[in-house]
């Protein structure tokens, strides 16, 4: 069925294997994940360097005219990349552009007590930090102070310790890290959560561009946030987007796409021997957060693992999830159409555990894998064969 549905994209694995390359991959990655993007800053930080990527698409002959980008969508907050003309897109492909951040309190002996914006994995110990202010001459956040965030033997409290000592309150401080690419082994080190899954998304805009696509890529602001108090605590960006969707724009499937956490070796001196999965292609799954997030009806499952069989068959590897897998925006789509698909890639301490990790064999078969699925969507018969129409 889903070759019957691919039948007018002949060129796209030829254009696909021109542009989403381990390198242009990476350089993508490396400015997305090098640009501190508290939640709630998502549009004019790391929005402004998706718009930076597809003008230097479009510069250098890559992007095609079927493409818009609004910073700020609907005054939600989300960066979205619209494809095509239809107001109706049959297809909407999400990943969220904010990372995990905290808020200062007033210093108390010598240190900024800190509260957390997302659901804290830590455990005690100190960790290279950053406090980031907005300035209104360039509208975008700068550095403030450098630090160290410093968690307690509870892992509940850290504290923000700093030389800076006039920080205002609710300053914003983010885990500070650098991009890394290890050619030897693959792996990718730094902010991955969720500028991976982001910059899949902007490679698979740049490569449908040029063909008849009608497709929403949504880049979420404040899909972080305090997880453990219940769904309506986080993935708030998303929801603010569909709140302002009339019903009748709404699309016929969703995607979602995040880092999927695995538990890494360690060896016995405690150092990082290897991430299961890393670098085995990209992954989809059934449900999350034990059914209180996403959850894929076995229609939709059908497709996806038709969609898999045909990407393995050409070389991209995308495989089914089996083990856990966090919630996301996915519980927001879910209050917008049951079909809704678990996209993600192996990695990790997405939460600064220690450096966030994944491999750029994963982010290259993710971005195809991204590219083929919103494709096939495109076709109504694959739609009304798996009960998505």
């Amino acid at each position: 069925m889903i070759g019957e549905a691919l039948k007018s994209y002949t060129q796209l694995y030829t254009h696909m294997e021109s542009l989403i390359t381990p390198e242009a991959s990476f350089t993508a990655f490396k400015r997305l994940a090098d640009t501190y993007a508290p939640t709630l800053s998502a549009r004019y930080t790391r929005g402004e360097v998706v718009r930076n990527i597809l003008e230097e698409s479009k510069s250098e002959g890559a992007l095609g005219d079927n493409v818009d980008l609004d910073l700020n969508y609907r005054k939600t907050g989300n960066v979205c990349i619209t494809l095509g003309e239809q107001s109706r897109k049959p297809i909407w492909a999400f990943a969220h552009l904010d990372n995990i951040s905290y808020l200062t309190g007033p210093i108390e002996n010598g240190v900024y007590p800190l509260t957390a914006f997302h659901e804290p994995r830590i455990t005690p110990g100190e960790r290279d930090g950053l406090a980031l202010l907005y300035d209104e001459q360039s509208q975008n956040l700068v550095s403030a102070a450098k630090g160290m965030i410093v968690t307690g033997e509870d892992s509940n409290n850290s504290v923000f310790k700093t030389d800076i000592t006039d920080l205002p309150p609710a300053t914003r401080v983010v885990f500070q890290t650098a991009a890394e690419w290890d050619k030897g082994t693959g792996m990718l080190y730094g902010s991955v959560d969720d500028a991976f899954g982001c910059t899949a998304l902007v490679m698979s805009a740049i490569v449908l561009s040029a063909f008849d696509v009608d497709a929403l890529i949504v880049l979420t602001d404040e899909e972080e946030g305090v997880v453990g108090v219940g769904n309506t605590a986080f993935a708030r960006g998303s929801q603010r987007l569909i709140s302002r969707t009339d019903p009748k724009q709404l699309p016929a499937i969703m995607s979602v796409t995040d880092l999927h956490e695995r538990k890494p070796t360690i060896d016995d001196n405690g150092d990082v021997v290897a991430v299961p999965g890393c670098g085995d292609g990209a992954l989809f799954a059934g449900f999350a957060s034990g059914a209180r997030g996403g959850v894929t009806p076995p229609h939709v499952l059908s497709a996806m693992r038709e969609v898999s069989g045909l990407l393995n068959e050409k070389g991209i590897s995308m495989r089914e999830n089996e083990s856990y897998v966090s919630r996301s925006d996915c519980v927001s789509a879910m209050m917008a159409t049951q079909n809704v698909v678990l996209m993600g890639f192996p990695g990790a301490y997405s939460h600064f555990l220690r450096t966030p990790r994944a491999h750029i064999d994963d982010l290259v078969a993710l971005s195809k894998s991204l590219t083929v699925l919103i494709a096939a969507a495109q076709s109504s018969d694959w739609r009304k064969h798996y009960l998505i129409d």
